[in-house]
Formats: structure tokens, sequence, C-alpha cells
């Protein structure tokens, strides 16, 4: 299963500059974990931060324009951080298996000519066996030019091809991952395609949802009431099973008992009042 090791989030709204986990090869940083909570007081940068794993997958499935053009979003000049004049930066470290080794990727968004573009994309993983050094880039693009290296080749070996992209607006990952000449490429777009991302919104919530269960939320929330059907159905296993998971700064977290819903039961109808004829009725 492919794992996060790292984001770091520059020029995004109220993120100047942000780095979760570990970015670099062969640092003393630490991983993010497989499950991690972000807790703070309103408009500390929670929902931007996730926005931004957002932003990112838009930018793969519809472009970089129509992701900033988003409802949510505003337009490139309202996502990039006030009084910033450089890109949108985002670069993401991650391992597609558990002994695979991480690949890191870098992206650009900036303007030209009135439209948001893809300044830069890299691609970057260190050699086999490779315990020292830097990271090799076997993916490089500049305003839709540059080069890429098939299969797991990497700089200074063969297999490297000259690109030009037709569509500045569009992610070079997004055509080469579908090719199978690039198996790091398909990996990578496959993982943020992989994505599941929801934007509560209470209002939608409250509106009433299609019949049936469904499994996760859409991206406003709207069908919460199948999502309870799902979770509300009988089955032999519970939601969650007793675990210790140790976190920094804390022993451990004892998740004892089992999840368990309780169907909530309708009132009960009072007993009716029998009165004889000619007999009072008593108010209790």
């Amino acid at each position: 299963m492919a794992q996060l090791l790292g984001i770091r989030i520059k020029n995004y709204k109220s993120l100047g500059d942000v780095t979760l986990g570990q970015i670099e090869f062969r640092t003393k940083q630490q991983p993010l974990p497989a499950l991690a909570c972000f807790i703070g007081a309103n408009g500390c940068g929670k929902s931007t931060l996730l926005d931004a794993f957002g932003f990112l997958s838009d930018c793969l499935s519809v472009g970089v324009e129509a992701a900033c053009d988003a409802e949510q979003r505003g337009g490139f000049d309202r996502l990039r951080t006030q009084g910033a004049s450089d890109a949108i930066e985002l670069i993401i470290y991650y391992r597609a298996h558990a002994d695979d080794r991480p690949v890191r990727y870098e992206l650009a968004i900036d303007t030209h000519g009135g439209r948001p573009v893809v300044a830069r994309e890299l691609l970057l993983q260190s050699r086999v066996g490779e315990v020292v050094g830097k990271l090799k880039t076997f993916l490089k693009l500049e305003r839709g030019e540059g080069f890429a290296y098939a299969g797991e080749s990497l700089e200074g070996e063969r297999g490297r091809r000259r690109l030009r992209l037709s569509d500045p607006t569009q992610l070079g990952i997004a055509t080469l991952g579908t090719l199978s000449d690039h198996p790091r490429i398909v990996s990578l777009r496959n993982y943020i395609q992989g994505w599941f991302l929801s934007y509560f919104v209470p209002d939608a919530a409250r509106q009433l949802p299609p019949s049936g269960a469904q499994p996760h939320l859409d991206r406003e929330g709207r069908n919460v009431g199948n999502v309870l059907r799902e979770v509300l159905r009988p089955r032999s296993e519970p939601l969650l099973f007793p675990r210790q998971v140790p976190r920094p700064g804390h022993r451990a977290i004892h998740l004892a008992g089992r999840l368990r819903f309780r169907r909530p039961q309708p009132p009960a109808e009072p007993a009716p009042l029998l009165l004889r004829p000619g007999e009072p009725a008593a108010v209790r």
C-alpha cells in the first residue's frame, strides 16, 4: 500500500511555507504516520491544508486553470498567499510500496499571459542501493518542455526522451501516467487519483438524500444519510477493534471496546384512557 511520507506547501492561501513529515532523502525528518489527525483553532489552516491535497488532485484530473477556478477557490490570485509573488509550490514525498524507493514530486504553478500554467514539474528518486547522495531526476518539465526517463532509468542512464506538451495547463504526469513505458509515473498518477476528499457542507447534508446505502461521503456531504445507512447495516465484525497505537508524545492510545450503534427506538405511545360512562376524567 502506498504511503505519504511528507508534504511541503508554499504560497497556498494562508500557508506561506509549511512542511509536514519527511520530504528529503536520508534526513532526520520523521515521516508522516499512516494515520494523522490535525487539531487546531478555527482559522489556523486545517481546511487549507486538506484543500491543498484536493487542489493537487484537481490539477491532475481537470488541469491547473480549472482547479484554480473551482467554486471554493476563486482563481489563482485568491489562492496565492497574499503579498507573495513566487509560484504556488507543492512537494510530496511518497512510497508506492513498503519495499520501494521513495519518489519525490515537485509542482510549481504560476501565471503566463494571465492564465495559471504549470511552471515546473520534477520527479526524483534515488538509485538502487544508494544510501547517500542526492536524488536523481527522471522527469523534468518547465513550461511544458523537458525530458523523462522511461522504465526504471535515472539521470545519466539510457532511456531519456525529450518531451513537449501542447497544453501548459495540464500536468505532465496526467499524460505520461497513461503510458506503460513510465511505470513510476503511472504509479504516482494512480496514487493521487486514489485520494478521497469530502468538503462537508452542513446545508447540503440537510437535503433529502437518494435511497440506498453508500460507503463514502460525497464531496459536499449530501449523502450523509446514506453513509449512516451503511454504518447501521448488520455486520458480523465490529467497525473498530481494540488496538494500541503509539504516537509522538504519548505512550499509547488504548481503544477499548467495540464501536457499536444503537438504532433509535420510536417513543412509546401513551396507554389509552378508559372511562366508564358518567365517570369524570382525571388529568395526570
